[in-house]
């Protein structure tokens, strides 16, 4: 059977142009397409609709990895290379729960783009902003899908403790810090921080995604101040960089800021307070004072960082919280739910 599907899979595509699945549309007839023969052919051969969408997928990895070995493995793009995300769709509508045939999906992604930026971004901006940014629309419908498909994939990810080293950085990201290489190398999170979208960064935060600086990279919280900065009282700050700020400041002990020291190395980096940089920020009381080093941070917000941090470095964010033995209130806290 698995023979079969490869050889239907590959008439199915000899047929098509190069650029045919460039286009979203084209993309989803095929997975329409796809499923109506996974529905179809579980009914005749009285097997579960699953197993036949695991078949189709590893067809298309196939299809994909034999292109790539019979040049140089170099990936030739077009539809050869755009047939992951018709797997990528395919696995997350049937919800196939084989963490290794989703992890193949991810791996031969970021081999090829060195990024997930189509999987993220459409979570993160919505799916119509993202064909004018990168001329890439989103196989998910909208932005609520979009979210619980980038939910799906992390999931897997952290299910596999699934690392990438990224040579722009020079280490290895987790799938959900994987910089993004047409919104210049910066992390998700940051873009999520830019877009002032608390919904997605709720759930990256939640997820783990790092909230640290990158070398010369402002921390995520830097670049919130910086807009929130740029407002004062006779222009209101929106909301949404305000919910962001108090979904931000639930992962911080204590806001640091840091500069470069232009009176020593270049490369050296200094704090500073936030008193200096952002004295207006300060004074209009946006930020509590157990977040500014003027008092110190409430016990119970230590705690919680620290636990988060242990749950983290062992791959249990979020879904290791309910295994602990304590009250749902606080696991909502520790969860980033509640302040």
């Amino acid at each position: 059977m698995e023979g079969s599907i490869d050889c239907y899979f590959n008439k199915l595509l000899e047929g098509m142009e190069r650029n045919n699945l460039a286009s979203r549309h084209r993309r989803r007839q095929l997975v329409k397409f796809l499923s109506d023969v996974i529905d179809n052919s579980a009914k005749v051969e009285i097997v579960d609709e699953i197993e036949i969408c695991e078949r189709i997928v590893r067809a298309a990895l196939r299809y994909h990895n034999i292109s790539m070995t019979e040049n140089y493995s170099i990936c030739i793009l077009g539809k050869f290379h755009n047939v992951l995300y018709i797997a990528a769709k395919l696995c997350y509508d049937w919800q196939v729960n084989n963490n290794e045939l989703v992890i193949n999906i991810l791996n031969d992604i970021f081999y090829c783009e060195k990024s997930f930026e189509r999987i993220f971004i459409g979570a993160i901006l919505g799916t119509r902003v993202t064909h004018f940014l990168s001329g890439w629309k989103s196989d998910f419908e909208n932005k609520e899908e979009n979210i619980k498909a980038l939910v799906y994939f992390l999931d897997h990810a952290i299910q596999a403790r699934l690392e990438f080293y990224c040579l722009s950085l020079s280490s290895t990201r987790r799938f959900i810090d994987v910089p993004m290489e047409s919104y210049g190398q910066v992390v998700p999170l940051h873009v999520a921080v830019q877009n002032a979208s608390p919904d997605i960064l709720q759930i990256m935060l939640r997820y783990g995604a790092s909230i640290k600086d990158d070398r010369f990279i402002p921390a995520p919280i830097e670049v919130l101040l910086a807009r929130i900065n740029e407002y004062n009282e006779e222009v209101t700050c929106p909301q949404q960089l305000l919910i962001c700020l108090k979904l931000l400041l639930r992962t911080i002990p204590t806001i640091i800021i840091k500069i470069p020291n232009h009176l020593t190395d270049s490369n050296n980096i200094q704090n500073i307070s936030i008193y200096k940089q952002y004295p207006n920020l300060a004074l209009r009381k946006l930020l509590p004072p157990e977040r500014l080093g003027s008092v110190p941070p409430e016990l119970k917000h230590l705690c919680r960082c620290r636990i988060r941090q242990c749950l983290s470095d062992n791959w249990a964010l979020p879904h290791g919280i309910k295994l602990l033995q304590i009250p749902k209130l606080l696991q909502d806290y520790l969860d980033l739910l509640t302040d």
